[in-house]
């Protein structure tokens, strides 16, 4: 079982190798390669031989065991006590640890950001229902009026036709009349004769 750091180091390649050899076998493969947890390293997770052959292309044999020798260790007097190291009030930056190829965007609030966004888009949503429902309304009141327009233009339609033949009798029997009046008229102007100037009738 071997972390893709021991895999690194076997292969002499760069970590990042390691991790791109994975993600194409993955890809290849249809899958992820799991690994699980180090036994006293929770942070870590290992691979098997099978998982190592798959992400390497080539088996890897596993680091043999070292053999168990007895032995006697005497710590004897030869040491010199030198002052302990003061380590309180030390200040540590992460930034040192981090990669210096990439850098996070990230948002301070991103709780604010999007309570932000929802209340905008609330108000659009309910704008756009405001608005539907406006058109709606709109176009209800439009197809009433239609209807109402198309009834009294059709009405309108017939009575100018109504209107048309009327008159035109009437102006007919008016023009009758009035001929008939002028020609008594000038019958009964025919009748009578000039007068002299100066003459009494």
């Amino acid at each position: 079982m071997q972390t893709l750091n021991d895999i690194a180091s076997s292969l002499e390649v760069s970590l990042q190798t390691v991790y791109n050899r994975k993600a194409d076998a993955e890809k290849r493969l249809g899958r992820k390669i799991e690994g699980t947890q180090h036994p006293t390293d929770k942070r870590k997770i290992i691979y098997d031989a099978e998982a190592i052959a798959l992400i390497t292309g080539q088996p890897i044999e596993p680091i043999p065991a070292l053999e168990t020798v007895a032995v006697t260790v005497e710590t004897g007097n030869h040491c010199q006590a030198i002052a302990q190291p003061e380590m309180n009030g030390l200040g540590f930056s992460l930034e040192q640890f981090r990669a210096d190829d990439i850098e996070a965007l990230i948002f301070e609030h991103p709780d604010e950001v999007a309570d932000q966004f929802l209340a905008v888009a609330d108000q659009l949503v309910a704008g756009m229902g405001a608005d539907i429902k406006a058109r709606e309304q709109r176009l209800k009141a439009t197809r009433t009026a239609q209807n109402k327009v198309a009834e009294k233009a059709q009405e309108l339609k017939l009575e100018q036709r109504l209107y048309r033949d009327h008159t035109r009798d009437l102006d007919m029997a008016q023009t009758e009349q009035t001929q008939s009046l002028q020609d008594a008229l000038q019958a009964l102007q025919s009748l009578g004769k000039p007068a002299a100037d100066g003459a009494t009738v």
